[in-house]
């Protein structure tokens, strides 16, 4: 009898659970979204270009000249001219290039039917105008599956993970705990280098400069939000990197000089904020939630149904969170304000887009990350388009950005920013970045707990990512760990 009981409060609390999920999915879904399928949808069309090296370039030569700072700037004028239709890359493009239609070609009715038209429903020719992380439709049954089998399980994380930041930045300010020594100097060259963050890499000195080997790293319209919380773009951010000692040796933003520890916050906000969410944006283009997938690859389909879910919660649901950090006193009540400046530096980071970065090669024998991620794409590419019937209308570099990639700039993050009261909340120009900085390495960047469905490529059993994982795996086996097959985290 007791378990009977149980099993029928158990079984009333989740009818209550599925009502309130019901109505988040009516209220964010049912009638507001479309299917990739539909003509309006973003991703209907194509992914939109990249930005190009020249265009770039010329924004941050032009942001440049009005502040004297950069004015004796060796790195500036130093960028060789790049050519955006190399060989290699057109033959990766090509790899990448997705079918016309969402349903697997086996089942495409002959050419001519009707119904044959209707499922050759993606725009191959139009692309899209800009990059947008959180849009397209998920069904109810899927949406309600996510809320039962990732929700809980994501809330936990980032629950247990503010719980024990208040704890500790008590401990810390009472002086009973000291956090671990940061090398700061250090840690700002590894949060660059060693995460898609390197691809702001701009150009290095030439080999007889009397500065040493040191690369630029320039980020024009620099988003930010100042101590007052008020939402701020700087005409230019740019981070010098000794690439032989692998240390920091100056930052700029706009006309102010930085120390290591104020651009070590600018740059970890640049990347939760700005940076990361091009990544979870393009995923968008390299994924499919459609039926007819269930039968032919159910795998991807599900790890198309969590990179979507994890764009809505990541997008809609994570600033709702910031009225909670308020009330707690993580957060400063300007974070949960009207103004949403978190939201304003994440939509601004979207909307610029992913600039040309052919350069970053130059960096490969630095970067333990770079130098995996850039044998691992041609893998990537290569294996997608042998197994492409599997994966219909899917962009195969969007796929490899919202899986290799994201997964690999969580786990570095993780690695990388030790503990997260190295983000100095006290700071007079930058604390309030670094009050969000905190939550969002404590909550939000690890590996998400207690699910019961298989995330890696390693042991998938699913012969694209098997094949893929195997190789990556002969160049460095600890990332190729580490890479999803979806957006999890």
């Amino acid at each position: 009898i007791p378990t009977l009981l149980g099993i029928l409060a158990f079984g009333v609390l989740y009818i209550v659970y599925t009502a309130y999920v019901f109505k988040k999915w009516e209220q964010d879904f049912s009638g507001h979204r479309l299917t990739r399928r539909n003509s309006k949808s973003p991703s209907n069309s194509l992914l939109p270009d990249i930005k190009s090296l020249e265009e770039n370039k010329a924004r941050i030569l032009e942001n440049s000249k009005y502040h004297e700072q950069f004015d004796d700037c060796e790195l500036l004028h130093d960028v060789p001219d790049m050519k955006v239709t190399k060989k290699a890359n057109n033959e990766f493009r090509k790899r990448a290039k997705r079918t016309a239609s969402l349903t697997p070609k086996d089942l495409i009715p002959k050419r001519g039917s009707i119904i044959g038209s209707m499922l050759g429903s993606l725009n191959m020719v139009s692309k899209a105008d800009e990059l947008n992380m959180d849009h397209i439709y998920v069904g109810f049954f899927d949406f309600l599956w996510a809320f039962t089998f990732i929700g809980p399980f994501s809330y936990f994380l980032w629950k247990k993970g503010t719980i024990i930041l208040r704890i500790r930045q008590f401990l810390s300010k009472k002086g009973i705990i000291t956090p671990k020594p940061c090398d700061y100097e250090a840690m700002c060259a590894t949060i660059i280098l060693e995460q898609t963050q390197a691809i702001h890499y701009y150009a290095r000195t030439k080999p007889d400069s009397g500065l040493g080997n040191i690369a630029g790293f320039f980020f024009a319209n620099f988003p930010y939000v100042d101590n007052d919380c008020e939402y701020q773009v700087a005409d230019l951010f740019a981070v010098d990197i000794d690439l032989d000692t692998k240390r920091f040796v100056k930052a700029k933003l706009d006309d102010v000089n930085l120390n290591a520890k104020e651009a070590l916050i600018l740059l970890w906000y640049n990347t939760i904020a700005a940076q990361h969410v091009k990544l979870h944006s393009m995923a968008n283009w390299g994924v499919n939630l459609d039926e007819a997938l269930s039968d032919v690859n159910p795998f991807f389909r599900r790890s198309s149904v969590v990179t979507v879910m994890y764009n809505y919660f990541g997008y809609t649901s994570f600033n709702g969170f910031m009225k909670i950090w308020a009330e707690e006193g993580l957060v400063s009540d300007g974070w949960a304000g009207s103004k949403k400046p978190f939201v304003q530096s994440v939509n601004h980071g979207i909307k610029d887009n992913v600039w040309q970065h052919a350069q970053i090669d130059e960096l490969a024998k630095y970067s333990e990350f770079i130098s995996f991620i850039i044998k691992v794409r041609a893998i990537f590419l290569a294996e997608f388009e042998k197994h492409k019937k599997l994966f219909p209308g899917t962009n195969g570099e969007a796929m490899f950005v919202g899986t290799v990639l994201h997964s690999l700039d969580h786990t570095l993050m993780d690695w990388n920013l030790e503990d997260a009261l190295w983000l100095d909340v006290d700071d007079a120009r930058f604390g309030k970045m670094a009050e969000v900085g905190r939550v969002v390495k404590v909550g939000f960047v690890s590996d998400v707990p207690g699910l019961y469905f298989h995330k890696r490529f390693k042991d998938s059993g699913h012969p694209f990512y098997e094949s893929v994982y195997q190789k990556a795996a002969k160049i460095n086996k600890k990332l190729a760990d580490n890479m999803d097959t979806c957006i999890i985290k």
